[in-house]
């Protein structure tokens, strides 16, 4: 005991706390929305897409990261599980039996040495406890404990994830297919202005190099066209990947129906509660609570450790390799011999190990446990850190969509008057073709502002979603092990 006193425990300094939702300072920009609830699990339907919610259905039931997920989680309950054996007494039962011959040319007199082949056996039993006086075990289990349910949170963090990207691809295609409608209308409206040319230059107002002008519009616009299919096409191939089916899943994917798109407000608590509502933080929490609990593991190591033992067991050298019972006149079996009381042997009594020098082994396991705890508080601080922020984002994107949208649909409805404008000037003669077309232009990337905007309101609220934890719920946060901490 006093030996071990060689190996102290080194002083570390205070160890790093876990930064509070008190300790971010949010509320000047969160503060300030109009009161709303957390959101759901199936949060999606809201937006009462039959087809939006069948994919999801499909990508939770089916997708890789979902099942790897779970893999990671089955893994990690069964190494707790294997953590919480140590607790436990130990059994292990051992038997053998073989036919031995022993050499005649060892220095013995042959007289001496057992002839022949000879039967041998040992059945044993061994017993073993550990009394972890210092509570290495228990602390083992503790931290095991934490980082399987650890692993059951990044179970729905993965789901989080794969919900909200599914939804942003689905945003997506619906933007493209608003942007189809758009370079639509504006292949439409390029063949309408190149007819307009072509006949005013067989009636001698035009020359020929408006109208081929003309016509290098109307191919840019069918170009445009196509771009915007074959993106089309590679967004449902990543929606059907997504969901861990093949590419023939994404032919059948038609355009999105989405509806109830009206911005929702944020949770009256989210500046002291989003801690509690994002499975990466609940996830970053258990894993510095198992690094905590290493921290004693480690201490453990520097002090003595007993263990119980017990071996009982019988083992004999037959006189004969034959197991079937003999004549009265002839040798003993080899059974008779294995079972008798004299062939009984054990062993019982506790095992002492004290570390006395490791070469400095031990408190570099303790320093690197100390450091896995300091590297796991800031891994939740910057989790929490950055939940917060993912939240702001969301807030303030919204609030200058709002702004930029009202300010394109004022810009699209002047540019579509000025473009009913020089379309009468120029049909009276008073404005050139180039004119019409760079009035045109202007018109058509308004409309194509103002779409991208419209398809950015779900993407910004996809986002928030995601910032809020997605429904997840404190109830699905981390739970103590009662007996373990």
């Amino acid at each position: 005991m006093l030996l071990s006193a060689c190996t102290a425990t080194p002083d570390l300094g205070p160890k790093p706390e876990l930064r509070s939702a008190q300790s971010v300072a949010a509320s000047q920009s969160l503060g300030q929305e109009s009161a709303s609830s957390w959101p759901a699990d199936g949060w999606w339907k809201v937006y009462g897409d039959p087809q939006l919610d069948q994919l999801m259905e499909e990508g939770l039931r089916a997708s890789p990261d979902m099942a790897a997920a779970g893999a990671r989680f089955r893994q990690a309950a069964a190494a707790a599980r294997e953590a919480g054996a140590a607790l436990l007494p130990s059994a292990d039962l051992d038997a053998s039996a073989a036919a031995t011959r022993q050499s005649y040319n060892m220095g013995l007199p042959k007289d001496f040495v057992p002839q022949g082949w000879l039967g041998t056996g040992r059945i044993a039993l061994d017993l073993a406890f550990d009394l972890d006086l210092w509570g290495k075990n228990r602390a083992a289990l503790a931290a095991a404990t934490s980082q399987a349910e650890a692993a059951r949170i990044d179970a729905r963090q993965a789901q989080l994830v794969l919900t909200t990207t599914l939804a942003d691809a689905y945003a997506e295609l619906s933007r493209l297919y608003d942007q189809r409608d758009i370079q639509q209308r504006t292949l439409e409206i390029r063949s309408s202005s190149q007819k307009l040319v072509s006949d005013r230059q067989r009636n001698g107002l035009e020359t020929r190099g408006s109208v081929r002008q003309a016509d290098a519009t109307v191919a840019t616009a069918q170009a445009a066209l196509a771009a915007i299919d074959q993106s089309i096409a590679v967004r449902r191939h990543q929606i059907a990947a997504l969901i861990g089916a093949g590419p023939d899943r994404g032919l059948s994917i038609e355009r999105p129906r989405l509806n109830n798109l009206a911005a929702a407000g944020l949770p009256a608590d989210v500046t002291t509660n989003l801690v509690a509502r994002r499975p990466d933080i609940a996830a970053a929490l258990a894993r510095a609570e198992a690094a905590a609990k290493r921290i004693k593991v480690a201490r453990a190591d520097f002090y003595p450790a007993i263990r119980l033992s017990a071996l009982a067991g019988i083992q004999s050298l037959g006189y004969n390799t034959d197991f079937q019972n003999l004549p009265a006149s002839g040798p003993r079996p080899f059974t008779d011999t294995l079972f008798s009381k004299d062939s009984l042997f054990g062993t019982v009594g506790p095992a002492i190990s004290l570390p006395i020098f490791h070469g400095g082994a031990i408190r570099a396991r303790y320093r690197g446990a100390r450091g896995a705890y300091d590297e796991a508080v800031a891994v939740y601080d910057k989790t929490v850190l950055g939940a917060y922020q993912e939240v702001a984002d969301a807030v303030s994107g919204r609030h200058n969509l709002e702004r930029r949208l009202a300010a394109a649909r004022t810009a699209l409805a002047a540019s579509e008057e000025a473009y009913g404008i020089a379309q009468k000037r120029y049909r009276g003669g008073l404005f050139t073709f180039l004119d019409v077309l760079n009035v045109e232009d202007q018109m058509l990337a308004a409309r194509q502002s103002v779409a991208e905007l419209e398809a950015s309101a779900f993407t910004l609220d996809i986002a928030l979603i995601r910032a809020l934890g997605g429904g997840f719920t404190p109830r699905d946060a981390l739970s103590k092990d009662l007996p373990h901490g």
